[in-house]
């Protein structure tokens, strides 16, 4: 992965990094804050019995990032078979206040705290890891999810059907990816 960090311009990290030590007590206290309420903490109990060890212990699925069509460029593909339901990785990079700008930057991701998005994003562009390679479908393999440990928010994603190996990795980015952009053409 290092190799590819290189190639791409972009420094590899396996966890997330916030742009200043106050942004991550506002973090924090939002965190507690909704683990508050009844139903934030059922849905993340549940997430945290089936992913919370592969996440605190950064286990991610082997994979390659190849060359995918000249139109979308790289992408993720599975070293090894996947089953359903299975940790596949956390969207890593630089946590920071959203900006306009951001809507035109490929590898911004929402960042959300409970069901609700925040006025932050999770920015890989500089620092980041292996997912942000994963493309758009409209039929996606993985799906994300939010996941609070130790009163932080990580963005994880999670297959949602049997993947096999060489299969490229995808999710569906959202209606708001595409505000800006040309919409996907089948390739």
């Amino acid at each position: 992965m290092e190799e590819i960090a290189r190639k791409h311009g972009f420094t590899y990290i396996d966890e997330l990094e916030f742009s200043s030590g106050e942004l991550l007590e506002k973090v924090r206290e939002r965190c507690i804050k909704k683990l508050k309420k009844k139903p934030h903490q059922v849905y993340n109990r549940w997430s945290c019995c089936l992913f919370e060890n592969d996440l605190q212990n950064r286990k991610s699925v082997s994979v390659s990032i190849e060359k995918i069509h000249p139109l979308v460029g790289y992408g993720v593909k599975a070293k090894q078979v996947i089953p359903a339901l299975s940790y596949v990785g956390e969207y890593c990079g630089i946590v920071r206040k959203r900006k306009w700008k951001d809507s035109r930057n490929d590898f911004a991701f929402g960042y959300v705290i409970g069901p609700h998005d925040t006025p932050w994003i999770i920015d890989a562009a500089e620092k980041g890891n292996f997912t942000r390679f994963f493309n758009h479908s409209y039929s996606p393999n993985l799906m994300s999810r939010w996941i609070i440990t130790n009163n932080i928010a990580h963005i994880g994603f999670f297959s949602t059907k049997l993947i096999q190996i060489g299969e490229e990795m995808t999710f569906e980015y959202g209606p708001y990816y595409w505000r800006r952009r040309p919409t996907p053409q089948d390739l």
